[in-house]
Order: C-alpha cells, then structure tokens, then sequence
C-alpha cells in the first residue's frame, strides 16, 4: 500500500514538473509573471512615493476600463528621485504612473514591441514633480508660464534613461526630441482649470532590438519579438501630448501624458482613458 501510494506520489510530482516546465514556455507565463511583478512593485514604491507623501490620490484608468485589449490593465507607479534630480542639477521628487500596450496572447509580449500596433511605442500616464528650493514651481516661471524646456525634460528623462536603457539602449544612441510644438493656454481637465496643454512632434528611439540577455525590462514588457535585421533602437516620428498644471496645494508640478505614433490613437487615449484621470487632494 505504502509503495503504492510513494509510486503515485511520484508520478503526481512528475506531472506537476511537466505542466510547470510547459507554462514556463507558453505565452500565458510572461503575461502573469508581468502583472505579478508589476502590481506587487508598484504597490511597494506607492509606499515612498509623492502620492503618500502628499496624501495625494490619483486615479489613472488601465486598460481594464475598456472593452479592447489595447491598454495594460492597470497603471504602474515608478519613483526615481535621485536620477532625475542628477539629470536636472538640483534636488528633486518624481513619481511616475505610466502605461503600455497590453499583451498579446500569440506572441507572449506586449505590443508597445509591435510595429504594426497602434500601441506601438505608447505610454501614456502621469508624473508628479516636486521642487526643493524655495520659490520654485517645476515646469513654471514665477510669472505663472510654462517652461518648455523643463516641461519636456520629465518625459525625456523617463523615456531615455529609463525606459531605452532599460532596454539596453547605449547611451550614445538615446534620442528625444521635440521636433515642434503647440501650447494651449487656460485648459479645463480632469475636473480643474488652468491647465496647460502642450501637444508636440518627437523624434526619438524605436525598442526595435535583438534579444540578448534577461533584463528587467523584459518583466514588465515580455521578450522584444519580431526582429528583423536593421538598425537597433532605430528613430521613429512620434506624437505626445502634456497636461501640465502647478498645485498650490501640495507645492508641485503634475502631469498628464500621452506619447503614441498616431494622432487618431493620440485622441483616442485622451478622450476614453486619460480624461477619466480623478485627483484628489486629500491634505
């Protein structure tokens, strides 16, 4: 009986290791490793970030909001306030929310890898910004106007040294750059006023890339899929628009954004997910 039983054991055992090794190679296990990860790191930063700091309470739609598999399912939060602050010359918070492409089943990967997606690329979310000399407001002259220049330096950051080297990017090829842009002053959003709406035309990298190594990117992402032999992290036109307004509330800078390849996608983002954005000033 009792060998019996041991030689059942064993072949539940074997079973087990057989099913686990087969969903390990599947498309099912980077998405669920992705959003395991994803929530858990996210839940962890939220923690030590501007949103607890401030008691500040913003609510980003994911793509579980809508009826298409288009978007991740929830906003993930990241905060990096030494690199930026190095990357600006003074001290500085930051806390980013971004989204991506969601998953695609066939290939395992999201579609922010897929050329011919219209989330090629895409993100789309909000930073939090706050200064830490006096009289300053991030992004804003003390005559209340936008600086671009600063504006523009949150998603370059992001998207350089963040997103593109994460990647494996080298740093001699990060581009970003806005190549014009549009400012709309006195703007109504997210249910406050005077917003400031900056819609712009990028040039910047493509994560077009052979993969070569386990990163940490790849967690959140899947594995870079469909390459073909051209130039690695190549440059693509892109369209990205800001929503960027000063609280006096909390003493910061908050943005809204969206930066995909499309117009029509662009607007799109805007008006179904982005614009359903609640903030709440809890102090």
């Amino acid at each position: 009986m009792r060998a019996r039983f041991s030689k059942t054991l064993l072949i539940t055992f074997l079973v087990i290791i057989a099913f686990s090794f087969l969903f390990l190679k599947v498309p099912l296990y980077s998405k669920a490793r992705s959003y395991l990860v994803m929530y858990a790191h996210s839940s962890f930063v939220k923690t030590t970030s501007l949103l607890n700091k401030l008691d500040l309470k913003i609510k980003i739609p994911g793509g579980a909001s809508t009826e298409e598999n288009d978007w991740y399912p929830f906003v993930s939060v990241y905060s990096d306030n030494r690199g930026f602050s190095n990357y600006m010359g003074r001290e500085l918070s930051l806390t980013i929310l971004y989204n991506f492409g969601a998953f695609d089943w066939k290939t395992g990967s999201s579609t922010y890898y897929q050329e011919d997606s219209p989330f090629y690329n895409s993100f789309y979310g909000g930073y939090i910004i706050q200064e830490h000399e006096l009289n300053r407001k991030y992004g804003f002259s003390s005559e209340e106007k936008p600086i671009i220049e600063e504006i523009i330096s949150v998603p370059e950051y992001d998207f350089k040294y963040l997103v593109m080297q994460g990647l494996g990017c080298p740093e001699e090829k990060l581009v970003m750059d806005a190549l014009s842009y549009e400012v709309t002053a006195n703007v109504d959003y997210v249910g406050y006023k005077d917003w400031f709406k900056i819609d712009a035309l990028l040039l910047l990298n493509n994560p077009n890339h052979k993969f070569k190594s386990n990163r940490r990117a790849y967690i959140q992402f899947g594995n870079p899929i469909n390459y073909i032999d051209k130039e690695e992290f190549g440059l693509i036109t892109m369209q990205g628009r800001i929503y960027a307004k000063y609280f006096e509330e909390i003493d910061s800078t908050i943005f809204l954004y969206i930066m995909t390849p499309g117009s029509l996608n662009l607007e799109q983002c805007d008006q179904e997910i982005l614009s359903k954005t609640t903030i709440e000033l809890l102090q």
